[in-house]
């Protein structure tokens, strides 16, 4: 897999007009590097190609207003030297406040906006600026690392918006505009055409990217991909960039894979994805001949106990061809088509088993939440607990070497995290909080929602086998 790097437009240092682009082959715009030495060059005059008559400006006077700058304070640790040594001399980490701007549009009248996990990740202030220089600070409602998606909502009506388009109908070839911030010039219009179709980049869990070659930059990440009929098809996210800068390979988040999740946050606050319980691997045509597969997919390694793909006849070594009448034939296409579904929705999968051909209808169940944890307390900060959380189950159990399949397990803990201070340690199992039992992360999450800073939890929690309370103090 090629190696990715920083993904277009988080952030760039306050004040800074020009960012560098020189952080490797593929990158996000997070623009926290200036360029202190850029030369202005003198744009020469284009020859007449014939495209003088296509007009956007319609376009543009339409869904400009709907389009808005994202300004993010983080903190981050300011470190000294490497891990190791900051660990062995016992040095401690100042916090410093980082400053960042993206892009982002209004999907909505009353104010719910539409931009990059990673335009927001770390917040712990958020604000909105609209075309006509109105500032307003903003509500994260959810987010969404395995998409990259993050839904934002301001206290303001009559506000203009831009619907969301069908990107499953949008053709290679097609016109489209991208509109953003970037490298800090405001609502920049740049345009171009669908390059591509369905691209896999290996920087979030759920791709199925447009390629453009309309200018996306630093700043860019978050704005809208809009078509001829001023509707979304793409939300900017990234770009491929050899020597750092725009070279015309840019990608979008289409809308059909952002439509489900910006639905699911904005009335469930998570995302709830479809669930086959299986572990799947793509495998060549030729590989598939050596297996005896008329021809190739998307092979069933594992099937778990107990999972919807077990009770509906799926076999390990079965070969998935398609999903409900279309063709499958990469593993990320398949997880992402079954990551789209609502759990008790049917799905029917072509399959070879051997060399005959049949179908399968299972029902998709939920897929365990496994998410960085965050709260929010009074006036809507965020703070980084520091975690990562799964459900338990008997298979997870079984991976971790866990005394216990029930509540749910801490995967990993950040050093010198607010977990790390109160105790938690990872593999730790979480039976319950203040006396009440864990089913599921979302457990957790609904039990400390409403906890004010300062708050103390007691967590009954299972260590390799043995049984005891841990205290945590929620940050003031």
């Amino acid at each position: 897999m090629k190696k990715i790097g920083l993904i277009a437009g988080v952030s760039f240092l306050a004040g800074a007009i020009f960012f560098a682009l020189s952080f490797g082959f593929l990158q996000k715009s997070t623009g926290q590097k200036p360029i202190l030495d850029t030369p202005v060059v003198q744009a020469e005059a284009a020859p007449v190609t014939g495209l003088e008559t296509i007009n956007f400006a319609p376009v543009v006077k339409k869904v400009k207003p709907a389009v808005v700058k994202v300004t993010s304070e983080s903190m981050r640790e300011n470190r000294f030297g490497d891990g190791f040594f900051d660990q062995f001399f016992n040095i401690p980490q100042r916090k410093e406040r980082v400053p960042g701007i993206g892009s982002g549009f209004l999907i909505s009248s009353d104010g719910y906006i539409i931009t990059n996990n990673h335009v927001v990740a770390n917040a712990i202030k958020v604000s909105i600026t609209t075309l006509d220089d109105k500032e307003y600070k903003a509500k994260i409602i959810g987010t969404d690392p395995k998409t990259d998606l993050a839904l934002l909502k301001i206290k303001a009506d009559n506000l203009p918006y831009i619907e969301l388009g069908d990107s499953n109908k949008i053709e290679v070839g097609e016109w489209v505009l991208a509109i953003g911030n970037p490298l800090g010039q405001d609502l920049t219009v740049t345009a171009g055409i669908i390059s591509a179709k369905g691209r896999q980049l290996g920087l979030a869990d759920y791709e199925d990217f447009l390629q453009t070659d309309a200018a996306i930059n630093m700043g860019n990440s978050g704005g809208p991909l809009i078509n001829m009929d001023g509707k979304v098809v793409g939300i900017n996210s990234a770009i491929l960039a050899p020597a750092g800068g725009n070279v015309g390979i840019g990608f979008a988040i289409p809308s059909s894979l952002a439509r489900k999740v910006i639905d699911d946050l904005k009335n469930k606050g998570r995302v709830v994805r479809g669930y086959l319980g299986i572990s799947i691997n793509a495998i060549s045509q030729k590989e598939a001949e050596d297996l005896d597969f008329p021809t190739g997919g998307v092979l069933v390694s594992k099937i778990e106990k107990g999972s919807a793909s077990e009770k509906a006849g799926l076999q390990k070594w079965d070969m998935i061809v398609g999903v409900n009448g279309e063709p499958v034939k990469k593993a990320d296409e398949l997880s992402t088509r079954i990551a789209e579904l609502n759990p008790g929705d049917k799905v029917v999968l072509d399959i070879y088993r051997k060399t005959a051909k049949m179908t399968i209808t299972v029902i998709a169940g939920e897929a365990p939440e496994s998410e960085v944890f965050k709260t929010r307390g009074e006036e809507d900060k965020t703070v980084d607990l520091g975690m990562i959380l799964i459900d338990n189950s008997p298979s997870v159990a079984r991976e971790y070497g866990l005394k216990t399949s029930q509540g749910i397990v801490v995967k990993q803990v950040e050093r010198g995290s607010l977990a790390q201070q109160n105790g938690i340690r990872p593999q730790d199992v979480i039976l319950e909080v203040n006396r009440r039992e864990l089913r599921n992360v979302a457990d957790f999450r609904n039990i400390i929602a409403g906890k004010k800073p300062g708050s103390m939890l007691m967590l009954y929690v299972n260590r390799d086998g043995d049984e005891g309370f841990v205290r945590f103090v929620l940050p003031e």
